[in-house]
């Protein structure tokens, strides 16, 4: 039994609120490792310095907010988190600089509005993710949201379900492009309809990225709305009761028990737990692309629209978000939306408002809802600045990327979304595996002593035929970064066929080309 699987055993993650309380009460020197590691089943990560900072994570399913909802949350940034907030890839907000002092009423508060930060963090159920725009913005086969929402009171502070060996990811989508990333997820659950016209969900189970990525796996199951609950129950249960995942940390992962049962075996297992057969997957394909929803999106009432606003870096300052809630009330109901590339929505905007509002001064400014490529396309995880895991730093030199690129960078053929992913370190929580152009943070041993480089890696991409993107260049220097971002793309610039994007010139390329191009000193001149 490895270490955390001890902590766990000796008390419930869930009984982390207890070491909030107490550092609440007593200050951070009343913790120890075991109140830090279950602290987190309560959405409080401890910051790098070890300085009694806390990063905060508030879960928000399906990136819904009510503007009540999204006052808390600016209250929280603006009093206790410097004024800053962060968007996540999982539609979560993540706040910084939080003190224990402060804690029980920042939980008090969010819980009055019904938000909470159980299961945030820790080896438990995440925060369950769908369409942002869910019910409004597609022809959607099935209602994705409600779905998600009683999956997340399902497992929420469930004690049979508090300890799995690993954290666990569910994805939630009706719509038919499953924008959700449900490639990457545990457990993904697709719109679908059956051969008899029933609508429902395909499931697909063990995805995942990190240093062994998978993505999730056909286990030819189809669920009914009704059913959903039920079975996704049972596969949690399986997760949560094998135990060979628990022998080694870095294999606890779900994915790794599809790997080694396979999917037929699984569907077995499940359906043997379930207590009868299950409806094998319908006939749907959906696109897998997880689109952005940046821009004018006319909603399914033919009379609204959703904006979508790109939020540079995935960073947000208090008084941004104070001011997109003041417009989604001003221009449609309060409501906003967040997504998973880290970007905010206002929905249930009348489309004769539509122009008013792009014209505003925070739109048209700083919130972009037609930004610049790489501006649009960019994503970032924490990094080095609060994250112990974390090689590099990433927020302020991914905003250098986006600006040298904008203005260097040959647009055309790029396509209108282009993915350059940034994540500090393997455990890619930028998704820099399934980028474009993804970079990860290393070290590297440079005059003497260990310095801060990059790997970069070309060609992912989630659709109908997905791929994890491979290193093609490794231990770039950080000031030699950006130059090397600009060889890759002057390369595609040069040896594209008309109106080939990028994702289309590196799946038929492949990687040795690109490899024996950017191991060449001068790259630019190949």
């Amino acid at each position: 039994m490895n270490k955390f699987e001890a902590i766990k055993q000796e008390q419930d993650g869930l009984d982390g609120r207890l070491a909030v309380d107490r550092a609440a009460a007593e200050g951070r020197e009343a913790l120890d490792d075991a109140d830090l590691f279950r602290m987190k089943w309560s959405g409080f990560y401890e910051h790098n310095t070890k300085d009694g900072h806390f990063m905060l994570r508030v879960k928000v399913v399906g990136g819904i907010l009510s503007a009540e909802q999204a006052d808390v949350l600016a209250w929280i940034a603006e009093e206790h988190g410097r004024g800053v907030l962060d968007c996540t890839t999982r539609q979560c907000v993540q706040i910084h600089w939080i003190t224990m002092d402060v804690a029980p009423e920042i939980l008090r508060r969010l819980a009055a509005v019904g938000l909470t930060t159980t299961g945030a963090c820790g080896d438990v159920t995440r925060n369950v993710i769908g369409c942002p725009l869910a019910g409004i913005g597609h022809d959607e086969i099935a209602d994705g949201h409600a779905i998600a929402q009683a999956l997340h009171a399902h497992f929420l502070g469930n004690r049979e379900f508090s300890n799995l060996p690993r954290k666990y990811k569910i994805s939630v989508t009706g719509c038919a492009e499953d924008c959700a990333n449900g490639l990457i997820n545990d457990v993904a659950l697709t719109g679908a309809v059956a051969g008899d016209g029933t609508k429902g969900y395909n499931l697909r189970v063990g995805g995942g990225l990190s240093a062994v990525p998978r993505f999730a796996r056909w286990i030819d199951v189809f669920v009914t709305p009704d059913e959903v609950p039920e079975v996704v129950e049972h596969v949690t249960a399986i997760f949560r009761d094998a135990d060979d995942n628990r022998r080694a940390r870095g294999k606890a992962r779900f994915k790794f028990l599809l790997d080694r049962v396979g999917p037929e075996a699984f569907r077995e297992d499940l359906e043997a737990r379930v207590g009868r057969p299950l409806r094998r997957g319908a006939a749907h394909v959906p696109d897998h692309r997880s689109h952005d929803h940046i821009g004018v999106t006319p909603q399914r009432d033919g009379v609204t629209s959703a904006v979508g606003l790109c939020v540079p870096i995935g960073r947000l300052r208090a008084e941004q978000f104070q001011a997109v809630i003041a417009l989604a009330r001003t221009y449609g109901t309060g409501e906003v939306r967040l997504t998973h590339q880290q970007n905010v929505l206002i929905p249930h905007v009348p489309n004769e408002r539509v122009d008013a509002l792009l014209a505003e001064p925070l739109i048209r400014d700083e919130l972009p809802a037609r930004p610049e490529l790489f501006t649009r396309g960019l994503q970032t995880c924490t990094g080095k600045e609060f994250c112990g895991l974390a090689k590099v730093f990433t927020k302020e030199r991914a905003a250098g990327i986006a600006e040298t690129l904008n203005a260097h960078a040959r647009a055309a053929g790029h396509g209108e979304d282009l993915r350059v992913h940034f994540a500090g370190c393997s455990s890619s929580c930028a998704q820099h595996q399934i980028a474009d152009i993804g970079i990860e943070g290393v070290l590297k041993r440079h005059e003497g002593e260990m310095v801060e480089a990059m790997d970069i890696r070309v060609g992912g991409r989630l659709g109908p035929d997905p791929r994890f993107g491979s290193v093609v260049v490794r231990k770039v220097l950080a000031d030699d970064l950006d130059g090397r971002l600009l060889e890759i793309l002057d390369l595609f610039d040069r040896h594209r066929e008309p109106d080939e994007t990028f994702r289309a010139f590196a799946a038929r390329v492949g990687d040795v080309w690109w490899e024996e191009r950017l191991a060449e000193p001068d790259a630019v001149s190949a």
